[in-house]
């Protein structure tokens, strides 16, 4: 005996649904992140590691020396893994980037480490993607800390001229017979045009290489196409996540000069991260960890061994 008419239609509606349901839920696809991995004076420990995070532009070299003060001065020892995003330093490069597929990454990477909880630090976008896996899943976290960055709606004064630095790196023109030497410097001047402030341009330098396989052209180790096209919705705006919080230990880092975490963005903090505290370091613009590093470092590592 066949199905009437209308039990074929409702077979098909629920089908329907049920497709649409789990087209609408299913994750980012997750890549294999590179990391660096401080872990000399830690082999035997069973303290939660450390994972660190950097923020737009950044890489896992950034954090080198912060990495290796980080694993001399815990107690008990802990091992620390400095993390390039995905399309960042030397992980893959993809169309996508959004917070979703950050944390789709750095749960990817737990696995692949064994890693059952870790505490975690993340700078700016980094930050806002360890903030979003502790929220997604807080039984991966031990303790968060956050540097510079809030979960409030949009970003710093400061980054306004962001998709401006993105076109404008797209736009260098370097001959491969040039040294890197000679490089970098083509490129410090053509970048002076738009932005003024000689740090960031170096900063922004620091991802120019060689590419040796590719007849010696250079190349930005940063995917300045995916970055451009998901500034907006991937990097500038925290995903709206009614109802979820983390109440593991939360430190909250940000710069005294620095307008990424607002006064009014304290109520949020405390709604989404109620175990927080909040510091302010005097002097300190964006870039605390490297323009404070001492007074970072303390703060972190006495939070850590708390």
């Amino acid at each position: 005996m066949f199905p009437s008419n209308a039990v074929r239609r409702a077979i098909k509606s629920s089908f329907r649904s049920f497709h649409l349901s789990t087209t609408c839920y299913s994750k980012p696809a997750p890549v294999a992140l590179s990391f660096t991995r401080y872990e000399n004076n830690a082999s035997d420990s069973n303290a939660p590691p450390v994972l660190v995070l950097h923020g737009l532009f950044g890489s896992k070299s950034n954090w080198n020396s912060l990495g290796k003060a980080f694993h001399k001065n815990t107690k008990p020892f802990r091992k620390i893994y400095a993390i390039d995003a995905r399309n960042h330093g030397d992980s893959p490069h993809t169309d996508e980037h959004s917070y979703d597929h950050m944390v789709e990454d750095l749960v990817q990477l737990y696995k692949t480490l064994g890693i059952d909880k870790a505490s975690i630090i993340g700078h700016s976008m980094g930050g806002r993607a360890m903030m979003l896996l502790a929220l997604k899943y807080p039984e991966l976290v031990e303790k968060a800390i956050i540097v510079d960055i809030s979960p409030s709606t949009g970003l710093g004064t400061s980054n306004t001229n962001i998709p401006l630095f993105l076109q404008s790196m797209k736009m260098i023109q370097i001959s491969p017979t040039a040294t890197i030497h000679q490089a970098r410097k083509l490129a410090d001047e053509q970048l002076a045009r738009i932005i003024a402030e000689k740090s960031l341009r170096d900063f922004l330098i620091t991802n120019l290489v060689k590419a040796e396989k590719e007849g010696g052209h250079f190349r930005w180790r940063i995917n300045l196409e995916a970055l451009e096209r998901n500034f907006n919705t991937g990097v500038a705006q925290f995903p709206q996540l009614a109802g979820r919080k983390f109440e593991g230990p939360t430190l909250f880092i940000a710069g005294g000069r620095s307008d990424y975490v607002k006064s009014e963005d304290v109520p949020l903090i405390k709604t989404l991260f109620p175990n927080s505290e909040i510091t302010y370091v005097k002097d300190a613009g964006h870039w605390v960890h490297s323009e404070k590093s001492t007074e970072f470092s303390k703060l972190v590592l006495n939070f850590l061994n708390e």
